[in-house]
Order: structure tokens, then C-alpha cells, then sequence
């Protein structure tokens, strides 16, 4: 059951001295020029009414950059699984759009048949307290690909600044025990929470049509329009990098370390498809844009019905050449699906 709180905002440094009794607290904080999570300390200055998200997703507090799978020891010459020590934290301040993110990535990584223990095990260990987007940027989409700057998927719990205070409702066992202290939010509080929530998510408009996009898509699979999309994109990949929902990893054995390692990867990069045997599947970077747009608007609908994308906009703001997915996906929705095929 939701249930709703007030938290004046001059009690938020003691609500989050109380968590660092007990878990590592993680906010948003401004540290080389721009807004990223930090472990929290008293007397910090947080980010939380910034229209901007981090620069980096919170990604890689659950899927790190690289972590170690498997060492081998060679005086017993086994195998051996790294023990993870994982204490309890709480990120705190996650936007809405990179908690939806988490909740999709849990359908690839948790609530699969064989689950992946590395995740699994950081995503236990790990509360998720969301601050909503009363004014969300104007690079950002979450309403267009089905979600919105106060979705509580992925939350343990989320914060609507109403002012003097923050309303703060509930949605897990986790979060209740974090706040169940606090008075219960009165009606009023409640009321300006939800205008400030609609206005928030009115001022969001289309950014592209969504109808029968999966299928459009589809069809045009062979379009020449992704030679068109490729010609600027440089390949660097930060647009996967910074992205909250991207998983492609790969794994490497580092033979001089005897470990055997994952690393984040980029289905834009060449060699990231390339096989042992010499073949690519995908050897041009037209090829690559596709797969990445496929993937997140028609791919990520057969795995689990929904976008694989949450509207963040940081491959729109951070793309060295300016390349606006948000544009890509209007022009290949205008595409006939009667097209001129790609050579």
C-alpha cells in the first residue's frame, strides 16, 4: 500500500544522517563541473532541484564498469568465485527515468531463468529513493516512450518538492521503514503534489509518434534512411555509455591477473560484433545505428512489452555531433516502409 509523508526540508539532513547509521547513503553532488552521485556526508550541498540529470547513470552501482567473475588459482588449479561483499546502501535522488531503467534492467539480469547472481546480489543490497522532475529538461522524454517525471517503477520510494517540504510516498517495505517516523502528509500536501506533478508531465509534449513504432521499425529495416543517420556519428559510443537502460558487456579472460573480467561494451563499436571467425554481421556504422534503435523501440517490445528507452536524454545532450534520437526516431516514422533499400 502507498502510504504518504511530509518531510520538512530543513529535516532532510537528519533523515539522512539517521540512513548513515546503517547503510552507505549515495546523493547527487556537483564534482568536476557536473552533477554525479557521491557517498553523502553532512553539510554537503545536494543536487535535487536541478532540471538536469547526473551526467552518469547510477547503472554502475548495480553493473559495474568492469568487475571480476572468476579467478583461477593455480596452486590448487581451480576456478574460484569472488565472494562479493556487499553492504546495504541507499541511493538517494535517483530521477524517476533511471529508476524505471533499474526495473527494466531487473528483466534482464533478475527475474530471468538463470539470473544473474552478480546483479542480483547488489540489487538486494540496494534502495532506490527517487526525486520527481517538477521541471523536467528540455531534453528529456519519459512521457513519450510510456513512463513520466514522477513513474515510481523501479522506487522504494519518491519525493515531490512542494515547497517548504517534500511529500514523500512509499512503495516497498524498504521504503516504509525508512520514513514511517515522519507525519503522515495531509490532505492539501497531497493535492499540490499531484498539481505540480501534472503540470510537470503536461509541459513534457511528444517528442515522436509511438503508434505501431515497433512495427514501423520492422519494416523498414533495410531502409537506406540508417546510412543517412550514420553519416555523423562518430561511433565513440558515449550515447550507450551514458545511457541508463545500454547492457552490452564483454568478457575477457586477463591472463596475467588469472581473472576473467567484465566489462561494459557498446554494440557501437566495430569489433563489438565481430566473430572468431573473422565474419561481422555488422561492419558498418549504419548497421550499428540500426541495431541500436531497433533494440530499444522494437526489440525490447518482444523481451518485455515495453521501450527499452526511459526518456533520460543524455545521448541527446552529451552526442559530440548532435545527434537527436528524438529526431531519428520522427524522420524513420515519416519513412514509407516502401523504401529504396540499402545496398
Amino acid at each position: 500500500m502507498i502510504m504518504a509523508y511530509r518531510l520538512p526540508k530543513k529535516g532532510l539532513d537528519q533523515t539522512l544522517r539517521a540512513w548513515a547509521e546503517q547503510s552507505k547513503v549515495f546523493a547527487p553532488q556537483k564534482r568536476e563541473g557536473y552533477a554525479q552521485f557521491l557517498p553523502w556526508k553532512a553539510g554537503v550541498e545536494l543536487l535535487l532541484d536541478e532540471p538536469h540529470n547526473t551526467r552518469f547513470p547510477p547503472k554502475a552501482f548495480l553493473l559495474p564498469q568492469s568487475e571480476t567473475l572468476l579467478t583461477y588459482n593455480r596452486k590448487l588449479n581451480q576456478l574460484e568465485t569472488p565472494t562479493l561483499q556487499i553492504s546495504p546502501r541507499i541511493i538517494f535522488g535517483i530521477r524517476p527515468c533511471d529508476a524505471h531503467a533499474v526495473a527494466l534492467l531487473d528483466t534482464v539480469f533478475a527475474t530471468q531463468e538463470n539470473p544473474d547472481p552478480y546483479w542480483r546480489a547488489r540489487r538486494e543490497q540496494t534502495i532506490l529513493i527517487g526525486v520527481g522532475c517538477n521541471q523536467p529538461a528540455t531534453t528529456c522524454f519519459c512521457t513519450s516512450v510510456g513512463s513520466s517525471p514522477f513513474d515510481h517503477a523501479g522506487l522504494d520510494a519518491i519525493f515531490t518538492d512542494i515547497g517548504e517540504a517534500y511529500l514523500v510516498e512509499t512503495f516497498t517495505e524498504r521504503g516504509e521503514a525508512l520514513f514511517a517516523g515522519l507525519p503522515q502528509a495531509e490532505a492539501n500536501d497531497e493535492g499540490q503534489a499531484r498539481s505540480i506533478q501534472q503540470q510537470a508531465e503536461a509541459g513534457l509534449t511528444p517528442a515522436f509518434a509511438t503508434d505501431n513504432l515497433k512495427d514501423h521499425l520492422d519494416q523498414i529495416f533495410d531502409s537506406s534512411l540508417w546510412n543517412e543517420f550514420a553519416q555523423s556519428c562518430l561511433g565513440c559510443g558515449i550515447c550507450t555509455f551514458l545511457c541508463p537502460t545500454c547492457f552490452c558487456f564483454d568478457i575477457v579472460d586477463e591472463a596475467q591477473r588469472d581473472e576473467r573480467v567484465r566489462n561494459w561494451d557498446t554494440c557501437m563499436f566495430r569489433i563489438y560484433s565481430l566473430e572468431a571467425s573473422g565474419h561481422n554481421p555488422r561492419p558498418s556504422r549504419a548497421e550499428r545505428t540500426r541495431q541500436r534503435l531497433m533494440h530499444k523501440f522494437s526489440y525490447w517490445i518482444e523481451h518485455a512489452n515495453q521501450f527499452g528507452c526511459t526518456g533520460c536524454g543524455r545521448c541527446v545532450r552529451y552526442c559530440p555531433v548532435g545527434l537527436d534520437i528524438r529526431a531519428m526516431l520522427r524522420k524513420a516514422a515519416a519513412t514509407p516502409s516502401e523504401v529504396v533499400h540499402a545496398n
